[in-house]
């Protein structure tokens, strides 16, 4: 999580801190160098762009700007989540784009089947269902309701979960957030009632 902050901040430095503003064009998990401690560097020199990780409307356009760079920086978070291309040829039909999979996944409440399953150090299902969260507004399809970078930073970074504003973002993406939040809710409660079912037991 600490190198998506710190990508997402950088992003932010580039679009919103200097003047004038700079937009990266190649965001893909290829371009970000991780040191030691884990800190995000972002190499801004590519010469190609990798369609796989921009919005339809922008390859075809060919116009890149920050909001392209937004989805780019979700598509990366899902990625990082799930541990698959953006693009995959190799896997069944419904799942070859990744956005496109996981949105159907939520859709039909199983989100909890696109984490990684040999993912190293799991993260809180806290830190997990922000970053999903996140990472569906990053991907919206509309740029006017996408996040700008340094609110992606900043709900990833936030104990909340990043719900828009009602009227905001109202459409797919918003179904597919609510319906993700039901489902967790529904899992932690269920993971409760476990709990106090075994210390009745225990008893």
């Amino acid at each position: 999580m600490k190198v998506l902050i710190g990508t997402a901040k950088a992003l932010a430095y580039l679009h919103e801190a200097i003047e004038p503003k700079v937009v990266h064009r190649d965001i893909k998990s290829s371009n970000i160098l991780i040191d030691d401690e884990f800190n995000a560097k972002l190499i801004i020199l590519s010469i190609f762009v990798s369609y796989m990780y921009v919005a339809p409307k922008y390859s075809n356009s060919g116009l890149l700007n920050e909001k392209s760079d937004v989805y780019s920086f979700g598509v990366v978070l899902l990625e990082t989540i799930t541990r698959r291309d953006p693009v995959d040829y190799a896997r069944p039909q419904s799942e070859v784009n990744l956005v496109g999979w996981l949105k159907t996944m939520v859709g039909n409440r199983r989100a909890e089947e696109v984490v990684d399953p040999n993912m190293d150090t799991r993260p809180s299902t806290r830190a997990l269902k922000r970053a999903v969260l996140t990472a569906l507004r990053c991907v919206d399809p509309d740029s006017e309701k996408q996040p700008k970078t340094g609110q992606v930073a900043r709900m990833l970074e936030s104990e909340e979960y990043p719900v828009p504003r009602r009227g905001d973002n109202d459409g797919n993406s918003l179904s597919l957030i609510m319906a993700y939040i039901k489902l967790i809710r529904g899992i932690e409660r269920a993971k409760l009632e476990i709990l106090n079912l075994q210390d009745i037991v225990s008893k």
